[in-house]
């Protein structure tokens, strides 16, 4: 087969920023305030950034280390360094699984993008001013109603994202976020300037940074460790891709740790730019996507300014969205390439036009198609439609299951030589503490996540004991 050479970042800025805008997407500025308002503040976000700190941090180091020791994409990254080993062809399916997982990420995505869209649309327009709180309810609603508005917002997300992966790693993907990324970060810290005007800060600092141990649940661990995955995109091919790209001159530790920084401080200033306006509106907490869809646009239309910065919220939101599904779609595109099949611009339109195909059918889960339900036999997944499932299959289970398999392959399978030669860190403590993390730690907890996803762990905690 035909392997074609990948292009390379231009330096690891460029990297940085890439990897910044895979990590920082609706998960930290959409999902994680009211996931964090969900489970009780402060220890809920203590228990995040321990988690960030002692697994999400090693793991994108894991990821790059598989991507850029061969610079390969995964499928012929696993193959070639399980070379001589009996395991290899199960490794060569674990590529294949890495490379599939985003594109069930992607199938929901695309559409909860378009929504974000379709949001900036309607406050530039002015459809969501004077309404009260009913009547933005049912504006979210209708839209989720809408065969024709899903799907042409999606389409709109999709097509955007397509182009900017035809076009390559320099001229496209590090072109994209050189601009969004500098915009993203100013409009969210003009909405935290603007809350900070309008009251409610006190109030954020003592539910976000005064942890009441009491709220933590196993369900309050798996939610952070859940978030923690999703938004350092581990488990979804990302980092593998992205790493594959990455000049050996780059420190791999060093990014790491600016990756998880950055993506921490996103989620952390998102919440002091949404939790002020909860605070002195006296919303609540909990309400989940609501929150942004449906109370928001409400307090926007009330506020000084309300419109221009409900527009720079949205616009956020878009922004997020998008360069979190450009790293998504690349690693399929990578694969095509650099195996020789299709050139990278008929590569992004194969598989465009079949994301298109899952987004559609996702969509319509939400109103032609949803009453149907397809793994009726798991009691877990039994009430869910098509765009739920591959939300819980795919950003959960299966990014679970990529991440625990890319530790066990560093860990076990990898050259020891290999991976101290990746990392740089010669043979110290901090190296030796790393590999006791990716070999023991990460497989032990990673297990009791899966476990615990698909309720599990309680059967099997009585049947020991």
């Amino acid at each position: 087969m035909t392997h074609v050479a990948q292009e390379k970042w231009s330096s690891g800025t460029a990297f940085l920023l890439a990897a910044i805008g895979s990590a920082v997407g609706l998960g930290n500025i959409y999902r994680f305030p009211y996931v964090v308002g969900e489970n009780g503040g402060g220890a809920f976000v203590l228990l995040y950034l321990g988690i960030v700190a002692f697994f999400g941090i090693p793991l994108v180091m894991t990821e790059l280390t598989i991507g850029r020791r061969k610079q390969l994409p995964p499928i012929s990254a696993f193959t070639a360094l399980s070379e001589g080993k009996k395991s290899q062809p199960f490794w060569k399916c674990m590529g294949w699984i890495n490379v599939l997982t985003p594109l069930g990420i992607l199938g929901f995505y695309f559409v909860v993008s378009g929504w974000t869209l379709n949001y900036v649309y309607s406050m530039i327009s002015g459809q969501l001013n004077n309404l009260v709180e009913g009547q933005t309810l049912k504006v979210f609603t209708d839209m989720q109603q809408s065969p024709l508005t899903l799907i042409f917002w999606m389409t709109i997300s999709l097509s955007i994202t397509a182009f900017v992966i035809s076009r390559g790693v320099k001229l496209g993907l590090e072109k994209a976020v050189k601009i969004l990324m500098p915009m993203l970060f100013l409009i969210l810290v003009s909405l935290v300037i603007y809350s900070a005007f309008n009251g409610g800060m006190r109030e954020t600092f003592e539910f976000m940074f005064t942890p009441d141990f009491s709220k933590i649940t196993g369900k309050t661990v798996l939610e952070a460790a859940g978030q923690a995955f999703f938004s350092l995109s581990l488990g979804s091919a990302t980092m593998l891709v992205y790493g594959s790209y990455l000049p050996k001159k780059e420190s791999i530790p060093k990014l790491a740790c600016g990756v998880a920084f950055a993506d921490t401080f996103v989620a952390l200033i998102a919440g002091f730019a949404i939790f002020p306006i909860v605070f002195t509106n006296g919303l609540e907490l909990d309400s989940g996507p609501n929150l942004v869809f449906v109370t928001l646009p409400i307090i926007f239309d009330q506020m000084p300014f309300g419109q221009l910065f409900g527009i720079l919220f949205f616009l956020l939101l878009a922004f997020a969205a998008v360069t979190s599904t450009i790293s998504l779609f690349e690693p399929a595109v990578s694969n095509l390439e650099e195996r020789g099949i299709l050139t990278r611009g008929k590569g992004s339109l194969l598989v465009g036009i079949g994301l298109w195909c899952l987004a559609a059918v996702s969509a319509l889960s939400m109103n032609i198609l949803s009453d149907v339900r397809l793994l009726t036999f798991s009691d877990t997944v039994a009430s869910k439609n098509i765009m739920d499932i591959l939300e819980y299959m795919s950003a959960n289970a299966m990014m679970l299951i990529n991440a625990l398999f890319a530790g066990i392959f560093v860990g076990w399978v990898m050259k020891r030589k290999d991976v101290l030669e990746e990392l740089g860190l010669d043979d110290s403590l901090l190296f030796k503490f790393w590999r006791v993390i990716i070999k023991v730690v990460v497989p032990v907890v990673i297990s009791v996540l899966i476990l615990q996803l698909f309720e599990l762990l309680d059967p099997l905690m009585a049947f020991i004991l």
